[in-house]
């Protein structure tokens, strides 16, 4: 899958905190959340329209806000860390937006945001609100068809390598660039990215970048199904997070988060079967080589020995074995 991502928009908007999160089902549809955090003061007009490019985007991607599921006290306090005091509608009806007061960091307005979408290609229209508390916020989730890694099957494992390039001008697509000319874009200022992976527990991370690594933990099952219980299939305590942060502080304008996980097809328990079968068949073929006589009046068949067909079924079975996947606990 591409992996360069382009947020754009006409007023000159600055992003606070960009929250990237991927969550990565096998055998199973892929999610990834899109969440941006600004000021109030970047509305100029009654609305803010921000564009964001993703090379998996078409017209028939499944996007929703995720107004509603933040707003709720305990999915909020499990999305941003905090303990939510309060949750304050931002207009008559907790649909124009909700205002969470948070214990420890500043208050955040989280707004409603009008959908469009054409192939690699997402907008987003923020309208602004008649009251606010603190920055502004918006989240959706994207429901993709294919995993968000590009991924590399072996015979023993496979690989997994999640490559977010974020506003890297170096390679900037020709559709981009006609965009950005033609609707008299800008790419926005980015300050801080979070970017956390959720991959099951049997996945290994070969590779992370430790500079920009903040912690690997278990995902926290149920406060994580309350939050999302559209994303079936995640069984508890079997998923763990990697949570990757990176900012502008050396003046960087574009970010790049890499990082390899790993999983096993043919595991050391298969391998281990694969020499103790091995062996019992051996030691099968010398038994009956010391007891084996061949007699001309019976069938062939009948003259084989019973340890040569306990062989040839202990190499089917495994054989059979070696060829199925290991099972998964999600």
């Amino acid at each position: 899958m591409e992996n360069s991502y382009y947020i754009l928009t006409k007023a000159q908007l600055s992003i606070e905190r960009l929250h990237i999160c991927t969550w990565e089902l096998p055998q199973k549809s892929s999610y990834i959340e899109f969440g941006v955090e600004f000021s109030y003061n970047d509305f100029i007009d009654d609305s803010i329209c921000l564009y964001w490019a993703a090379p998996f985007i078409d017209e028939r991607a499944d996007i929703r806000c995720l107004l509603n599921n933040i707003s709720d006290r305990t999915n909020g306090q499990f999305i941003f860390n905090d303990v939510v005091c309060g949750v304050d509608n931002v207009g008559d009806d907790s649909r124009d937006g909700s205002i969470l007061r948070f214990e420890k960091r500043d208050s955040l307005t989280v707004l409603p945001c009008d959908i469009k979408k054409q192939a690699g290609l997402v907008e987003f229209e923020i309208k602004k609100p008649r009251k606010y508390k603190g920055n502004m916020y918006f989240r959706v989730l994207v429901n993709l068809k294919d995993t968000i890694a590009l991924v590399k099957r072996g015979i023993a494992q496979t690989t997994y390598i999640y490559d977010f390039k974020i506003n890297e001008t170096r390679n900037l697509p020709q559709k981009i660039y006609e965009l950005k000319k033609n609707d008299d874009l800008e790419i926005c200022k980015v300050k801080k990215v979070f970017c956390l992976h959720a991959v099951p527990d049997d996945f290994a991370f070969s590779f992370v970048d430790s500079s920009k690594l903040k912690n690997i933990r278990k995902l926290e099952s149920a406060a994580f199904q309350k939050y999302l219980p559209e994303i079936k299939g995640i069984s508890k305590d079997c998923y763990n997070i990697m949570f990757l942060k990176d900012d502008d502080k050396d003046g960087k304008e574009s970010y790049s988060l890499f990082s390899i996980c790993t999983e096993e097809t043919i595991g050391s328990k298969q391998i281990a079967l694969a020499i103790g079968a091995n062996i019992i068949c051996s030691l099968l073929f010398a038994f009956s080589s010391l007891r084996f006589v061949k007699d001309s009046t019976m069938e062939w068949y009948r003259q084989i020995p019973w340890e040569y067909w306990g062989a040839l079924a202990i190499l089917v079975v495994l054989f059979v074995y070696l060829l199925t996947p290991l099972n998964k606990k999600f």
